[in-house]
């Protein structure tokens, strides 16, 4: 006979093992099948009957670890179920898992495209059925074997390893990432490799909501993104902005939403008529149209490949984002000392020009408070244009988004940056009331120091970056 223990967990000084018995190899199948479900019933009996009275906080820890294990074992008894009933009826496995388990539709064609993958992966197997690999880790190992072959991912010691040791919310991170540098098709391109993992997926949730769900490299993220956020800004104006209540129309999520859906079909997300010609964007200047790519001079020269390479506001990319720069794009060359390079106007203009939004863009990243995107962002000036004459050159620009510079205006305060003899920027704001005999520069009250940078090359012998507007 074939012995299996349950854990009795019913609290009490005796608890230990159920043992059970599970039946002969060479029983029947009525017989094995009616041992399993009993095998079953007595673990879901040995469950119930747990008592958490009275555990102490390491206690708990370890009950949490345990019905962790618990988890997966089920989750892969559930697999080779799914497994095993489409090997005997294709179909089968979706009748029995939404009936039985309880679960979504959707649910079950994940399972049952994972149990395959699985019987491809037998290294992936054996952690499964070990209680070592949650479900969504397996997913994710999946949607790595679709894209780079399952017998690379089968055949990886540390990227199984990092699937028995993380949290599935980070592992999926790692497998993605994995997939793209391994990608045949993209040739050891990370850039191309993110592309071709780009996804999406349209269907109506269990609740009869729509649902549109995907995944783009960082690149076409950061156009889309700042697309989406300027048609939202454009909305949230129209639905009274700072003047009225504009959440009283629709909340921030609601306008994402239909942000989306204006920029997809072209018709009103409230009444869905037609949008007029005119009917787009308006406000303040923000950075020009496209986006920033910032780089070091080595990643250009071909000297530093490893250097830095980031799109402002969105983040990180591969340096192979260069390779498709076109002759339209501006290449713009940039040194930063540890106060900024100035681009002088005086006070001819009050609003900055393209060359200033680069150069700001590429000195301050995003809104030197909270660090939202800089395609959020105005350019604000330090001393003020009206009340302290201050003039619009970039030692006296910084980047805030609507919200904080909103706030700025409001609570009757301004923003200081200082820079010390490392190149670290802080960034503070200060009450603007001055008692009398104060000078204007002087500052009366401080804050805290907000945020912190590094000035994008302040430190002496530090590479300058390239900014290049697309």
């Amino acid at each position: 006979m074939e012995r299996t223990g349950v854990l009795n967990g019913s609290g009490e000084s005796g608890g230990g093992l159920v043992e059970v018995e599970v039946g002969c190899s060479n029983g029947s199948e009525v017989d094995r099948g009616s041992s399993v479900r009993m095998l079953l019933e007595t673990a879901c009996e040995a469950l119930q009957s747990i008592s958490l009275e009275g555990l102490d906080e390491d206690e708990l820890s370890g009950m949490a670890a345990g019905v962790g294990r618990v988890t997966a074992l089920a989750d892969a008894l559930t697999l080779r179920v799914a497994g095993g009933l489409e090997s005997l009826r294709a179909g089968s496995a979706r009748e029995a898992l939404v009936a039985g388990a309880k679960l979504s539709g959707r649910a079950v064609k994940r399972v049952t495209e994972a149990a395959r993958q699985v019987d491809e992966m037998p290294n992936v197997g054996r952690l499964l059925d070990a209680g070592e690999l949650t479900l969504e880790s397996v997913f994710a190992l999946g949607s790595a074997a679709k894209q780079c072959g399952a017998a690379l991912v089968d055949s990886s010691d540390e990227l199984l390893y990092q699937a028995a040791t993380r949290d599935a919310g980070s592992f999926s991170g790692v497998a993605r990432r994995f997939a793209q540098r391994h990608d045949p098709s993209a040739g050891g391109d990370l850039l191309k490799g993110q592309r071709n993992s780009r996804k999406a997926d349209l269907f109506v949730g269990s609740d009869g909501m729509g649902v549109l769900k995907g995944e783009m490299d960082p690149v076409s993220f950061g156009v889309l993104e700042q697309a989406v956020d300027e048609r939202k800004d454009y909305l949230w104006r129209k639905d009274g902005g700072r003047d009225g209540t504009p959440d009283a129309m629709r909340n921030n999520g609601q306008r994402t939403m239909d942000a989306i859906f204006e920029l997809c079909t072209g018709l009103d997300a409230l009444t869905h008529e037609p949008l007029a010609a005119d009917d787009g964007p308006r406000g303040w200047r923000r950075l020009p149209p496209g986006r920033i790519i910032a780089v070091t001079v080595g990643v250009v020269d071909g000297t530093d490949p490893d250097g830095s390479c980031e799109i402002i506001g969105v983040g990180p990319v591969p340096p192979t984002v260069l390779d498709s720069i076109s002759p339209d794009d501006r290449l713009v060359g940039a040194i930063f000392g540890g106060d900024g390079q100035p681009l002088w106007l005086g006070r001819m203009e009050r609003l900055a020009n393209t060359a200033q939004y680069v150069a700001v863009a590429l000195r301050d990243r995003g809104c030197v408070l909270c660090r939202a995107p800089m395609h959020r962002c105005r350019l604000h000036h330090a001393e003020e244009w009206d009340e302290d004459w201050g003039p619009t050159d970039v030692e006296n620009l910084v980047a805030l988004c609507s919200s904080c510079h909103l706030w700025l205006h409001r609570t009757r305060r301004r923003i200081v940056r200082t820079v010390d003899s490392y190149g670290v920027v802080t960034w503070a704001t200060r009450l603007r009331n001055r008692p009398v005999g104060v000078s204007r520069g002087d500052p009366v009250c401080s804050d805290p120091p907000i945020a912190t940078a590094d000035g994008n090359g302040a430190a002496v012998g530090r590479a300058p970056p390239v900014g290049i507007a697309r």
